[in-house]
């Protein structure tokens, strides 16, 4: 059974032309100062760690745990805090106030090199209670640091705040539900990382609390507003606090509907994932650049479509190093325009076009019926086959489904169709009932909720460059959604919100969409050998290093049955299959090339009953209308506006 196979170690060749992505020395996509942990390596299993102590001998000096402090009961924010240690997979363990006090922090965190502590103000302020001012147990000076969330406007939070920042004025003020102005600060990118320097409109209800500090040792205000910092880091009495002014942390669990938003979710949020990403750097899935794309709908592939000029697109690209993916209707395959496509092949860099749904009607991959999907999906692959034969140009095997509108059902077609991925700006499916996507799947760096496929996420330039930033942080790639309407008034808009990109704190490599999904993943290091999450059908690393690198490779994969066999590079290779996930051991010499591959079984086509005359003439009525609109109306509209 697979569940029995063997694995051994796929040895790759370092004569390969294939690009690919650098492993990191690295793991980190920002500038990074102040280390607390002090090395970069570290691998710990995800969840609660358990590990046996091991003797100081063979202690991993380069790993890290975080102490969660809590009371004897775990309350719900203990438990959410919990989840987003487990998101980001960094060991963890949970001390209670009674177990501090007895003395068994240092059993705890024997097989590790350090430890942080991570905990509610109520909490921490029940464990330093019998402490004098300006002193504190040894278990607490002997963390690398200590993350504090939960400031009730009371009075043992108010005596907490004052006895850790040194500040005997120092107050919790509570914020109204109105919009509110913050500013992160630029000092501190190993942290902060692409949301440095910026400053963000919240929404109403965003924050719940600002702490008033004027006289803090070492005081660095990390996120500030007019009422005081949000989040902030001091350091006082040997102790280095970080101070969070969330009321509550966000539980990642919950079902969401819609993209994740940091103008209306900031709270409980954003100051726990700078943190722990910074904090635990070592232990985290992370990444060493982002990879961005830019993302059109719709146009056919002629010299000008609605306020879209080819030309145009292909100098910004120049003087921008943008990379521009055409999310192509398979139904105009035959209409395109011969430069047109010479352009595109001759700029396969720069440009490249994916699948856009089939025939591009309203709703046409919400369909609930696997027959009619894969009916849908083979047309799609047949007319983008006959493009190539025609054109000689090639398509990124990427699904863009129509209006983002999607069932679980379609997802699982794209899978058993060949399909690597999908990208789009919704993130549910459009039966509400059948909505399974969590804050979790948001966070990741892509959706794998509906049968293991990989859903990456868009995202429209009026999200605002804070969402993109925060995306840089978790790591996932940049990917931009628009119409033919970005480029009026010769794009300028579009040029502005990528100067704004380019000026965060992150190592922003533009590609075409495929070649940015098969670059998309985590990586964290045990050791000598470094760990690959893959998410999409495909995955391509390159070995930069001297020497010959070792990786394991990991993909979710619930549905096994359904698999075909692994690749590397076009040769079949062995695997393992365990608690839900694919693992494989690659070798990479010195400047060469993986190119992994899960290749599933396909359905054959079968299905010989054509559309009948009346859908046919809706679908050409409704493209050509799209282009009438897109072409004349729209432009003869922003005329007029001007």
């Amino acid at each position: 059974m697979l569940a029995d196979r063997t694995i051994a170690p796929t040895s790759v060749s370092g004569n390969l032309t294939t690009s690919g992505i650098k492993l990191p020395n690295e793991e980190h996509n920002v500038e990074v100062t102040d280390d607390p942990q002090g090395c970069p390596g570290g691998l710990a299993a995800e969840g609660r760690c358990d590990n046996p102590i091991r003797h100081a001998d063979t202690m991993d000096t380069c790993s890290s745990i975080a102490l969660l402090l809590r009371s004897g009961t775990p309350s719900p924010n203990d438990r959410n805090l919990a989840e987003i240690l487990d998101f980001f997979g960094i060991p963890w363990t949970a001390l209670t106030v009674s177990e501090a006090r007895a003395g068994n922090v240092a059993s705890l965190t024997a097989s590790h090199s350090q430890f942080s502590i991570l905990t509610s103000a109520p909490c921490l302020a029940e464990a330093v209670q019998p402490c004098k001012a300006g002193a504190f147990p040894t278990w607490l000076t002997a963390a690398a640091s200590v993350f504090v969330y939960g400031f009730q406007a009371a009075d043992p939070c108010r005596a907490l705040l004052r006895q850790i920042t040194g500040d005997p004025e120092a107050d919790i003020h509570g914020i109204d539900a109105r919009p509110i102005t913050v500013s992160v600060t630029d000092a501190f990118p190993g942290m902060c990382g692409p949301m440095s320097a910026l400053r963000i409109q919240l929404a109403p209800g965003a924050v719940d609390a600002a702490l008033v500090i004027r006289r803090g040792g070492e005081l660095q205000s990390i996120v500030a507003a007019p009422e005081g910092h949000l989040f902030a880091g001091f350091a006082y009495s040997g102790v280095r606090f970080f101070a969070d002014a969330s009321l509550a942390m966000v539980d990642i669990r919950e079902r969401a509907a819609t993209y994740f938003d940091v103008r209306k979710r900031f709270a409980g949020a954003v100051p726990v994932v700078m943190y722990l990403k910074w904090s635990f750097r070592g232990v985290c899935w992370t990444s060493s650049e982002t990879s961005a794309c830019l993302i059109i709908d719709d146009p056919l592939l002629r010299p000008r479509y609605g306020c879209l000029d080819f030309g145009e697109l292909l100098q910004l690209a120049d003087k921008q190093r943008l990379a521009t993916t055409i999310g192509f209707i398979p139904w105009n395959w035959q209409r395109t325009n011969r430069a047109t496509v010479a352009a595109f092949r001759q700029n396969s860099g720069k440009l490249s076009v994916c699948v856009h749904g089939c025939d591009h009607t309203r709703s046409e991959f919400a369909e609930r019926s696997a027959d009619l999907l894969d009916r849908k999906l083979k047309t799609a692959k047949c007319r983008m086959q006959s493009l190539l034969n025609k054109t000689a140009l090639n398509h990124d095997n990427i699904m863009i489904f129509p209006q983002g509108v999607f069932s679980p059902e379609a997802v699982s077609a794209l899978k058993r169709n060949g399909f690597v991925a999908a990208v789009n700006t919704k993130v549910a499916p459009a039966d509400d009932a059948s909505n399974e996507t969590s804050l979790a799947d948001l966070w990741s760096v892509a959706i794998v909720r509906y049968g293991g496929f990989p859903i990456y996420t868009r995202r429209y330039i009026d999200h605002g460059i804070e969402n993109f930033a925060f995306d840089g942080i978790l790591d996932k790639p940049c990917f931009i959604a628009g119409h033919h309407e970005l480029f009026r008034d010769h794009a300028r808009e579009l040029t502005e919100f990528l100067r704004q990109l380019e000026s965060l704190r992150w190592k922003l490599c533009w590609r075409t969409l495929g070649d940015a999904v098969c670059r998309s993943y985590g990586v964290r290091r045990d050791g000598g050998t470094t760990i690959v999450k893959m998410f999409a059908g495909q995955l391509r690393i390159e070995n930069m290093e001297a020497a010959t690198k070792r990786i394991w490779v990991v993909k979710q994969e619930p549905q096994v049955v359904s698999l075909k066999e692994v690749t590397v590079n076009q040769d079949v290779v062995a695997y393992e299959y365990m608690d839900g996930c694919l693992r494989l051991i690659v070798d990479i010499s010195p400047g060469g090339t993986a190119d992994i591959r899960c290749v599933y079984h396909e359905e054959p086509y079968a299905f010989s009953d054509s559309e009948t005359i009346s859908y046919r003439l809706g679908v050409a009525v409704r493209r050509y209308l799209s282009e009438l609109r897109d072409n004349y109306g729209y432009c003869r509209q922003f005329r007029c506006r001007m």
